[in-house]
């Protein structure tokens, strides 16, 4: 098992009730970092074999996991 940064997205017919989905992903295991109310989006880490437990909460339309890939600065210096 090994623990991932997610980001949760919230239907938009249940961002009015974001924080009580927020409670139910957190349940589940989430470990909430934030919440994003104006965008309804939810950040936390999860184990990754769990993550598709996040898709039986109602509200929750995606589960983004982060690559782990920075972006790196292009161009040159001058």
């Amino acid at each position: 098992m090994s623990r991932v940064n997610v980001a949760v997205a919230v239907a938009d017919e249940a961002q009015s009730r974001i924080y009580e989905v927020a409670a139910a992903c957190r349940a589940l295991g989430l470990a909430h970092t934030s919440t994003l109310a104006t965008v309804g989006v939810l950040t936390g880490s999860m184990e990754s074999n769990e993550l598709a437990k996040l898709f039986g909460v109602p509200g929750v339309v995606a589960v983004e996991v982060e690559d782990g890939i920075r972006p790196g600065i292009t161009g040159t210096v001058q």
